[in-house]
């Protein structure tokens, strides 16, 4: 079975407060857009991975085999397999990539193995997998709230364009975390841009994104500074980082403009994608 595995970009990401368990509560406008791995399963006797990127691991700090060695003990199901893993979501981004791989095999394994699990179960077992995952197990533009395990899928319609572009150096999320400042986040209005987007008020969309990460991954990684500075210059509306990093994302009504981004950005750095919302 052949499945795609959807990256997805924080419109909003408000760091509401850092919780005694060590987590932090999260207010955040989460969309799937059109970037995905690709990954083939297929029954075998023995359950390994190929990916397209050396750098990947092939055990349990892979969030694929974590998710299926995981089902397993859940399930005690016996079935092997064999996985292909074609990774396009760059690592370290801030696009959800090991998450929504996680996700999209949760969802293979239960279709599978016919383990009839309903969505709020696969959500709950993704939460134990990473934080991200419950909102890759729905994949639509929603609200989520908690520390990403609360998801509320919304669906609107508005005419702009999206351009991505990742330095080389990329965001450790733990660090992104671990090096906030409390005292000085500027906490976007999560439920505001919402409303702005519903109603397609593409100036009001504009003035609620924003992201309380960017705060400690400026520190981490100067690029992400520069890069916005760059696509600000180069004619964008807005330029942000999304989740902890360091992909940088710019926003525009002129498609021209992404068209001449991409051949500008791309002798720079070593990931730009042309990219829209979807709503699968």
């Amino acid at each position: 079975m052949k499945v795609k595995a959807y990256a997805k970009l924080n419109l909003c990401l408000d760091v509401v407060k850092r919780l005694p368990d060590g987590y932090h509560d999260l207010r955040m406008i989460m969309v799937p857009i059109d970037l995905f791995d690709t990954i083939d399963i297929t029954f075998d006797t023995t359950t390994t991975i190929q990916a397209n990127r050396r750098y990947l691991p092939n055990d349990d700090r892979n969030t694929i085999i974590k998710a299926i060695n995981g089902l397993r003990e859940r399930y005690g199901f016996s079935d092997q397999f064999r996985i292909k893993l074609n990774k396009n979501i760059p690592s370290q981004a801030g696009l959800g990539g090991g998450s929504a791989d996680a996700a999209i095999v949760i969802k293979t394994m239960n279709a599978l193995l016919d383990l009839k699990m309903d969505q709020d179960e696969m959500m709950a077992y993704g939460k134990t997998i990473g934080a991200d995952v419950p909102y890759c197990i729905i994949n639509k533009p929603a609200l989520v709230s908690g520390i990403g395990d609360k998801v509320e899928p919304f669906s609107f319609v508005c005419p702009f364009y999206l351009f991505l572009v990742k330095p080389r150096k990329g965001v450790s999320t733990k660090l992104a975390f671990g090096n906030l400042d409390y005292d000085n986040l500027k906490h976007p209005n999560a439920d505001r841009l919402k409303n702005e987007l519903l109603a397609c008020n593409y100036s009001g969309i504009i003035a609620n994104m924003g992201n309380d990460l960017e705060q400690s991954a400026l520190r981490l990684v100067k690029d992400i500074f520069t890069l916005k500075q760059e696509l600000l210059d180069f004619g964008f509306d807005h330029a942000m980082m999304s989740g902890s990093g360091s992909t940088v994302f710019a926003i525009t009504q002129d498609e021209r403009l992404i068209d001449r981004a991409v051949l500008n950005f791309q002798r720079k750095y070593p990931f730009v994608k042309k990219a829209k919302i979807i709503d699968i």
